[in-house]
């Protein structure tokens, strides 16, 4: 009895209704997260899994929302299956590829990681290196630098240095400068790659 009364004072947070937002979602999608982001607005991220008929041979991450164009990551060796849904960056000679669907054409971009040793044994070692583990995004001319900041920290970089993301504590929040190409790029390589591609296991 007394389980049953804590349930019923438990407050249920309200999430945003899919058909709420400005971009239509795809049918099937596996909505995994509903929030607002400070700069960005309402967003929702999922996963068409593989074998969904939008989503062809292989699976696909999407992302919806007020402040962001439907965008999505495509690795180059294997397929996304629900087992394994995130995409692990390749070098500069074997980018992933990323597509953003904006107003007028899509984005073609790349995701690669330049400074970070091509082979297993300098991974070991060099590669646990901070500045090793950094994530280049290059599109429409425009290239991001995705970084480890603090202890749990994110930063994004645009060049020559304007910053557009950033984490504090908990929060994160997009710049004044960051557009709609720039808040997809993030949130895309930020939901699509595992965070210990742009972070070291040890002295992160």
């Amino acid at each position: 009895m007394w389980m049953d009364r804590r349930v019923r004072d438990l407050r249920m947070c309200h999430l945003p209704a899919v058909c709420d937002l400005a971009t239509p979602v795809p049918s099937g999608v596996v909505v995994s997260v509903a929030w607002r982001l400070e700069g960005a607005g309402r967003i929702i991220g999922g996963m068409v899994p593989r074998g969904h008929p939008g989503a062809g041979p292989q699976g696909k991450r999407v992302l919806h929302g007020e402040g962001i164009w439907a965008a999505e990551m495509y690795p180059r060796d294997r397929e996304i299956a629900a087992e394994a849904d995130l995409v692990e960056p390749g070098s500069a000679a074997r980018p992933v590829r990323l597509v953003v669907h904006g107003s007028d054409r899509d984005i073609i971009g790349y995701l690669d990681q330049p400074c970070l040793p091509a082979t297993r044994l300098a991974r070991l070692t060099t590669g646990l290196r901070r500045d090793a583990r950094q994530v280049r995004v290059r599109a429409a001319g425009r290239v991001w630098w995705l970084r480890a900041t603090n202890v749990f920290g994110v930063q994004v970089v645009r060049d020559p240095e304007v910053r557009i993301y950033r984490t504090r504590g908990l929060h994160a929040v997009f710049s004044a400068e960051a557009d709609h190409l720039d808040v997809s790029v993030v949130l895309l390589a930020l939901a699509s790659i595992p965070s210990s591609a742009y972070a070291p296991i040890l002295g992160f």
